[in-house]
């Protein structure tokens, strides 16, 4: 008798985001980090004081998080949740392999976007410094 896996081959993709809710993550992506340009922007005009500019990781963090969601056709909060929405309403996915392998991406987008959120904040604190 042969056993039959349930697990995800790591060369197939699943996503839990369609192509609606993936323009919302670039939209909120574009805008994150364009207000975190223009606040760094109107910092270095009003002479704020160097870790004023740590108020911007957070900013980096949501408009990277969206970029990175839109890319890869993951949701972060969706995968927490175990659920999708592929435009036609959220839905469980039943699938333990597949929620687990989402579940995974999700990590990898959130450190994926703090580490860019560090490294943009680092790189405007070193310009107010300079």
């Amino acid at each position: 008798m042969s056993q039959v896996s349930n697990s995800i081959p790591t060369n197939e993709v699943c996503f839990n985001i369609g192509p609606k809710e993936r323009q919302k993550r670039l939209i909120i992506g574009i805008a994150g980090i364009a207000v975190g340009v223009i606040a760094f922007v109107l910092m270095r005009a009003v002479v704020a004081p160097w870790w004023a500019n740590l108020a911007l990781l957070p900013i980096f963090f949501a408009g990277a998080s969206g970029l990175i969601q839109w890319r890869e056709k993951t949701c972060v909060a969706f995968a927490r949740r175990g659920v999708r929405n592929l435009d036609n309403g959220i839905e469980a996915i039943s699938n333990e392999s597949e929620k687990q392998a989402l579940r995974e991406r999700a990590a990898k987008i959130s450190m994926k976007s703090f580490a860019f959120a560090a490294l943009a904040t680092a790189f405007a604190v070193f310009l107010s410094v300079i």
